[in-house]
């Protein structure tokens, strides 16, 4: 698969190497910037699949861009220094990798497979932690909504949650939002 990269770099040699070579390995590099704030700006228009950022530029460090948009595109820092702090700041930032200078071809291709994966992994477990969230309020609601049924109702727990299940098919809603009217008219009265 080819992946449409932003390169940003202060230093218009790196830029231009980095063009070069990863034009002839087939990606497109769809946007180049020479500090923090115009890569932004250019991430923003073009929407790359990755982001090879340089550590340290002006405007905004490659870190700072990474907080910013980790999230949604693979980042790889481009460093020339090796820090333990600077490394746990990047990991920390949502860095899916790292290139180091002087590069070399060899290992660009390496690191941009290597980001992508870490990016696409990360996305599912931050989906499937967002999905379990999900899942553990509503079954908290639906515990509410039925202990206000049991209690006002003086239901037993099966049909109380059975009145909610029925009322969710009845009205073609989820049971969370069943449990949440049943929650706030209880508030009401």
């Amino acid at each position: 698969m080819t992946y449409k990269i932003l390169i940003a770099d202060d230093e218009s040699l790196i830029r231009m190497d980095l063009y070069e070579l990863l034009t002839e390995m087939g990606y497109d590099v769809v946007a180049q910037a020479e500090d923090g704030l115009e890569a932004l700006e250019k991430y923003g228009q073009t929407k790359p699949d990755v982001c090879i950022l340089d550590v340290r530029m002006p405007g905004k460090t490659g870190i700072e861009i990474a907080r910013q948009i980790a999230e949604h595109v693979p980042i790889i820092l481009l460093t020339a220094y090796s820090e333990s702090d600077l490394i746990r700041q990047a990991k920390k930032a949502g860095v899916s990798a790292y290139l180091t200078k002087p590069f070399k071809a060899k290992d660009i291709s390496p690191a941009i497979e290597f980001a992508v994966r870490d990016f696409l992994t990360r996305t599912k477990l931050t989906d499937q932690v967002k999905h379990l969230e999900n899942q553990l309020e509503t079954r908290k609601l639906v515990e509410q909504a039925k202990g206000i049924l049991m209690k006002s109702q003086h239901m037993p727990e099966a049909k109380a949650y059975r009145h909610i299940q029925q009322l969710s098919m009845k009205k073609n809603i989820s049971m969370r939002k069943v449990a949440e009217a049943i929650i706030v008219t209880s508030d009401l009265g």
